[in-house]
This record gives C-alpha cells, structure tokens and sequence, in this order.
C-alpha cells in the first residue's frame, strides 16, 4: 500500500489541537449513563461475599414481591440459556457469566435483577437470600501450586491451567559457556489502570424482530458481538452493538461483554431496556486486575557483559475466569529480549487459578512486567560485573544497521536506534557529573539515584498467539492476524465524513483521523466530521475491531487512507471526465480540484458531489454514483501462529527513560527529582498527543511502582476497594517530564509511525525502581517486590542493616 506521503502532508505531523476536547469539557460528551430509553429498567447485580463457597440455595421470594422488581435471574436460568465461557489461552472447565453451584471469588455475579427505579436497587438485592457454604480459598500463587489445596475447578488435577515450555536458540549451551550467571526471584503485584468511568451496559431486546440492541462502553465490539451472538444464539445480524463516548478504558473495559450478557437476560426476560452502571467498588473489587507474579529469571553472561541467554519462569496468578487467563504469558514472551542481542531464550509461563478476582488486559499487559524485570536483571548483572549499567546496555542493544531484526523466537523488530536514545538521555541529565554529586551528596547523608530504562513497546497484536499453548491439543485459534475496517465519504455538500470500525477511548483518535483524511482529500480537518462511537449498523467492524493493543496507528489508519485513497481516485475521475482532461494532470488542495497550471479551471468537492449524488447521468460511463468507499486494512507483517515461529507483535516503538530520585532513609519517603524520556514512535502523526501519551502512561507505571496496589487477606477479600485504600495519584503526585524524540520510520506500517500509546508504563517501572536501589546501594539493598510504599523501603533498608551486621 502506497503511504500517504505520495499525497500529501500538509497535516500529518502537526501538533493539532484536540477537535474532541472542546465537546468533553463542556459536559457535552454522551456516556453510557447519559443515555436513557423509554420503559428502561436498572439492573443490579449480586455479589458473592466470599471468595470461595458452595451456594446451597437461592431464594428470590421476597425480592420478586418488591413492586419495584420486574424480574430476577439466577445461575441455574444463566446455564439453562446461556452457554460455556470460551477459554483462549487455557483449557475448557465448567464456568458461565454467573456462578451456578460454587463462588469462585469476591464480586463474582451470583443473581441479577431488574427493577423500575435506579434507587430501589441496592435495597432489592438486599432481599435476594442466599444460603453459602464457606470453603478454604486458595489466595496466593503458593496457595495454588501446593497440591494439597482446594481444587477451584473440579475437573482440573491442580490449581494449575496452563503450563508450557518455549526454547530458542542453544540454551543449555550458552550457560554452559557463559562466565557468569544471575539469578534472581521478582515479585509482581496486582494493580490497575482505573478509568474513571466504569464498566456501563444497556440491553434492549426487541421480541417482534428478535433484535438484541446492546450500548456499552466496551473497547472491542468485534468480539463482544461474537461473544453475545454464541452465547445468547442470537445471529449477529440481529444484534446491534452501539459504543457511546468511553471515558477511559485503559484495555480494562475488554471484559465488559459478561455483563452485557447478563443485562441481555434481563431484557429478554422483561421485554424492556435493562442499563446497569457498575459501582467504583464493584470495579475495584475484581474484573479490573493485572495478575500478580512470581518470576524466578537467569540471565547467562560473558565477562565483558555480553548476554548470552535468558530463562524465564513466570507464574501468574491469573484468578478465575478463563477467557482472560493466561494472556499476559505470551504477550511477556514477546519482550523477553527487549532492546537486546540475546542468543537464546527459554521461557516457562505457567498460569494458576486462585480464588482473587479475574485478571484483563491492563495498559500494556504483560509487556510492563517483562521489561521490568529484564531491565532489572540487566542493572543486577551490571552490579555482578562491576560494570556501569549504561555500559552493559550499550554493549547488548541491537544496533541500527540490524534492523529490521528478528529475535531467536522469531520476533521481527522493524526499526530503531537503541544506542542514540540511551546517549541522548545521558547527555540529558549530565550522567557523569550527576554521580560525583551523588556521591559529595552521600557524604552528607543524603541518598540520590539514577536508574535506567531501556525498551520496546510492541503493538498491532496478533491475538491468534494467545492459543499457542493449546494448539499443542490441536486447537485452531478463533482469530489470527491483525485488521480494522474504516468509511470515507465526501457528501452531497463537499464535507468529508469518516466512520470507523474502532472507537475514541480518550486517545485523541478524532483528531488524528481528521489529519490523516483530510492528507489524503486534500481538505481541511476542520471540513473532516469523524462519527464520535461505535454503531455496529453503520460502523465497518471486523472481527478484530476496536481500541487496544496499541494498534490505532496500523491498521486503524491504513483503513483510512485506504478508503480515502479511494474516494480520492473517484473525485479525480468524474473530474478528469468533467473537465475533459486526463488525471496525471489534475491535482487537489483544499477541497478543489484543478488542472495543474490553470488553477482557474477547477471544480469544488461540492460541484463534484453534487454530480455524484443528484445529477447522476453525467458521471463517467459504469460508474456507480456517489463518493463512499469503505476499506479492510489488513496487516501483511502477521504470521498464521505457529509454536516454533512467532511474531505476537508487530510494530516496535521504543524507549529510553531516566529517572533520578532522592530517598529519606528516616521516612522511607521516595521523590522524583528528575525524570528523562527519549522515545522513538516512528512518523508521529500528532506531536501533542503522543506527548500527553506519554506522560500519560508514565504516569500509570510509576504509580504502580510507588502506589497502588490491590491487597487480599487470607480470605481472599480484596481489603483496598476503594480510593482511600487503593491509592491512584492526583495532580499533586505528578511530576514534570523532559521528553526528547529520536525518528525512525517503521517499514512496516501506512505512515511510518509505531505505538505510542502503552511505552511509559512500560519502562518507567524498572527505571524508578533501579534508580531507588542505587539511592540505597550504600545499605546493599536488593529489590524484589513492588510497591516501594515508605513502610515497605524503610523495611527493605532495616533488613539490609540487619544483614550486615549479622
């Protein structure tokens, strides 16, 4: 496909103000809850309070005589019309949208009910008895591993569901030649991104048609309506799937469709609209997780410091419900080289249940955790080696003659310059004479440190991977490869109109459409309407389609150009026609075509809509009127999965991030003194954005290292289910970026852009953490488990004292 350049770029590569903000912060965006129906009825659904428990009965007696209650549904009526949640990544068990004869954790839907005011629901759910059988629950991922536990799924021989083996590369022979070998235990904890709006459904089943009209703030419409139309048997031709303004999704609104299952049940059962708004405590207490993680990693080396190889085992506690389990594992593969030349790999992912709550693809999936603990191995070596941790990392980046470079699992990296973002970010913060300050500052007892952050931040993925564990049994994954559909239409007055088989989740998507449309039109943005949402009747959705694995700038916009590239092509053929003049000698700026040299002859988009539409018999023989067109772009970089070649993503951004931090060794207190970004996205479309992207995103990583946290008690109750346990950072908490750019254009994608969307909560992790220890390095510190709260640092630096003089 030809690239947009060949065109024009007048706008790609402005930084273009948000056209969306001024409708967002003028209050006058339409949300979920902002929408209303006639005869709409409010659903409420119950919650198990216990983490694992028989339920040995339901009674919805009293809840039913409530005159505010129109129906109530339960998990036997959910098996009875509904069917088994689809696995991707792990084998089949037993479990449906509701749990039927077992809780398997907190929040787990057990009874949904409809009632005609919004007010009466808690009080409804209130009358809902239900009699529970408490069972020992399995809560940690020692809990699941230790074969002597309850077993949460009967049909399982252990707590463990996936388990699998991945070699590349000569690694046995590599740590048999390698001069040193690391070794070190991570631990992971769980933490989420919190949009602010949360999880909001409406269902409205029409019984004449047989149409099911479902709204929801979901980010992946293709396959929510094919998880509604197998679960419900529903054909998708009668489902309509509408997408309101999302404020926020962060990858955690992947997993609404279970609830749009039940409020479909509810509307079927009522012959009316159901909305249900989850509660932020609902939302906090599961559905919203990353899982946490033991990570038990070997890094072989030569004593110059060349890495030789890496073995990676990484058990996740990836909770209960297995259509979301196990997906971080192969996204973590993905990125277990990095930025680095490594030979060999090995990786062991094992996922475990537990009775926590259900993990979702949390910004970045497994992409944060693999590079942080890669990135912090790599400084741990450096300190084995007595080498500086910038020095190890130049001695192993793939160089820019390399590219494109493919890993030993068969990850291909389309482009980059790793060395010139580290140099660029050292010269930032004067590394050399910062650490003769740090050390005149340790004299007088003031503990500074510098950490740093190498990696790649892939994306477009391609979601046929997530199976590769179980096509060992001969499973042929539901989908492979990578695609989005998109509209462009010049109308009938000469407007351009763009619909998308994607939505704006907050990412600045509308504006960045309008750029690249009106590029390829040669318009304005400002005579550029974007269709705000998503409408499954006029949207052109694909399977794939939606907002999520940093894919926007891809596919997304190859859908598009290409669509407008084609309406381009029909605007300068009736005009070749009417102008009686050959195409190669037209061209068009600002919504006008006219003959190259005389710019007096000339026609407006509007005179040559105005032939297309209404005065149709003087259109070119054959041609069909109007000027619609709707494009498919597919990625051509995806590979069919296969377990002895991968490529799970396929752009590469990269980045390089800093971070200097000051630690109060008597109140265990960290501040960011500094904190340095040099990131390469390729092409940027919008420099605005992909800054506020990136801070974005940083953000999100740093308050996973030094703030949240979901803590469960040996119950398994999730004791941090609100804002004033579940720390999240506020402007107060924020810090100034200094953020530089380094360009190298993807080969692989229509613009020559890459992800931008997930980089800074992937490498600010390791950066802040590595920067922390080598503020302690005086006390030998070693870090091994997040979050860095001031009662845990403060632990660390008494355990490190109590070491040394023992």
């Amino acid at each position: 496909m030809r690239a947009v350049q060949e065109v024009h770029t007048k706008w790609v590569g402005k930084p273009v103000e948000r056209f969306e903000d001024v409708r967002f912060t003028s209050g006058l965006g339409t949300y979920i809850d902002d929408i209303e129906l006639p005869g709409m009825l409010y659903g409420g659904i119950l919650m198990s309070p216990y983490a694992h428990a028989k339920i040995k009965s339901i009674d919805v007696s009293d809840a039913l005589k409530d005159p505010n209650v129109v129906a109530v549904i339960t998990g036997k009526e959910v098996k009875e019309k509904t069917k088994l949640v689809r696995p991707r990544a792990v084998r089949q068990v037993e479990q449906y949208v509701m749990a039927v004869d077992k809780a398997i954790f907190v929040g787990q839907p057990v009874a949904a009910i409809a009632v005609t005011d919004r007010y009466a629901v808690e009080d409804a759910l209130e009358l809902i008895r239900v009699e529970y059988e408490p069972l020992k629950p399995v809560v940690e991922i020692e809990d699941a591993l230790d074969p002597n536990s309850p077993r949460i799924f009967e049909e399982l021989n252990s707590n463990i569901i996936m388990e699998d083996r991945l070699i590349f590369g000569d690694v046995d022979g590599d740590f048999r030649r390698a001069d040193v070998v690391v070794r070190e235990r991570f631990r992971l904890h769980r933490f989420s991104s919190t949009p602010l709006e949360t999880f909001g459904v409406i269902a409205s089943y029409d019984p004449g048609w047989g149409e099911l009209t479902v709204y929801a703030n979901d980010q992946q419409p293709g396959r929510s309506i094919a998880n509604l139309s197998y679960m419900l048997d529903i054909p998708t031709n009668r489902i309509r799937f509408v997408i309101p303004d999302v404020g926020g999704g962060f990858g955690i609104k992947l997993i609404v469709w279970p609830f749009e299952v039940i409020m479909s049940l509810l509307s079927i059962k009522t012959g009316r609209p159901v909305k249900w708004i989850q509660t932020r405590t609902e939302h906090l207490t599961a559905w919203t997780h990353t899982p946490d993680a033991m990570i038990d990693v070997e890094m072989a080396l030569k004593r110059d410091g060349e890495i030789l190889s890496i073995k990676v085992r990484d058990v996740e506690n990836d909770g209960t419900f297995i259509h979301t389990t196990g997906l971080y594992s192969m996204i973590k593969f993905a990125t277990i080289c990095g930025c680095y030349k490594i030979k060999s790999v090995q990786f062991e992912p094992v996922s475990v249940v537990t009775n926590k709550g259900p993990v979702v693809q949390n910004r970045g999936v497994g992409k944060p955790g693999m590079i942080y603990v890669l990135e912090r191995t790599v400084d741990i070596a450096a300190k084995a080696l007595n080498m500086d941790p910038a020095e190890i990392r130049f001695r192993n980046f793939i160089q820019p003659n390399d590219f494109p470079y493919t890993t030993p699992s068969g990850e291909v990296y389309d482009s980059g310059d790793y060395p010139a973002l580290l140099r660029r970010a050292l010269e930032a913060v004067n590394y050399q004479q910062f650490r003769r300050e740090q050390a005149e500052l340790r004299a007088k007892g003031r503990y500074l440190g510098i950490g740093i952050s190498a990696s790649i931040e892939p994306g477009t993925s391609n979601i046929g991977y997530y199976y590769i564990t179980r096509m060992k049994e001969g499973k042929e994954p539901d989908f492979y490869g990578a695609d989005e559909g998109a509209s462009v239409s010049v109308e009938p007055d000469g407007k351009v109109r763009v619909v998308l088989g994607s939505m704006d989740i907050g990412t600045g998507h509308e504006t960045v459409a309008r750029q690249v449309v009106a590029d390829v039109l040669g318009v304005s943005p400002n005579d550029v309407y974007v269709m705000p949402g998503f409408d499954s009747r006029t949207s052109p959705y694909v399977g794939y389609s939606g907002t999520f694995s940093n894919k926007f700038h891809d596919v997304d916009v190859g859908a598009m150009i290409g669509a407008a590239r084609l309406v381009r092509e029909k605007i300068l053929k009736i005009a070749s026609h009417l102008l009686e003049i050959s195409e190669e000698d037209l061209e068009i700026s600002d919504g006008r075509v006219s003959v190259r040299g005389i710019p007096d002859k000339s026609l407006t988009f509007a005179q040559i809509a105005a032939i297309a539409y209404n005065k149709v018999l003087s259109l070119p023989p054959g041609m069909e009127p109007g000027l619609r067109a709707t494009y498919v772009y597919k990625s051509p970089h995806c590979k069919i999965p296969r377990r002895d070649h991968f490529n799970v993503q396929v752009p590469k951004s990269s980045s390089v991030h800093i971070a200097i931090v000051e630690v109060d060794v008597h109140t265990g207190s960290v501040k960011i003194l500094r904190y340095v970004i040099v990131h390469d996205c390729g092409n940027m479309i919008n420099p605005k954005i992909v800054e506020g992207l990136i801070e974005g995103a940083t953000l999100h990583g740093i308050a996973a290292v030094m703030m949240e946290e979901f803590v469960h008690n040996e119950e398994g109750q999730n004791v941090t289910a609100t804002f004033a346990d579940y720390l999240k950072p506020s402007t107060t908490e924020s810090i100034k970026y200094e953020i530089y750019h380094h360009t190298t254009p993807s080969p692989f994608t229509p613009l020559g852009s890459k992800p931008v969307g997930e980089g800074g909560a992937i490498a600010s992790m390791p950066a802040v953490v590595n920067a922390v220890e080598d503020a302690l390095s005086p006390f030998g510190v070693r870090i091994r488990q997040l979050p860095l709260t001031p009662d845990r640092v403060l632990r660390l630096i008494e355990e490190a004292r109590t070491k040394v003089s023992k």
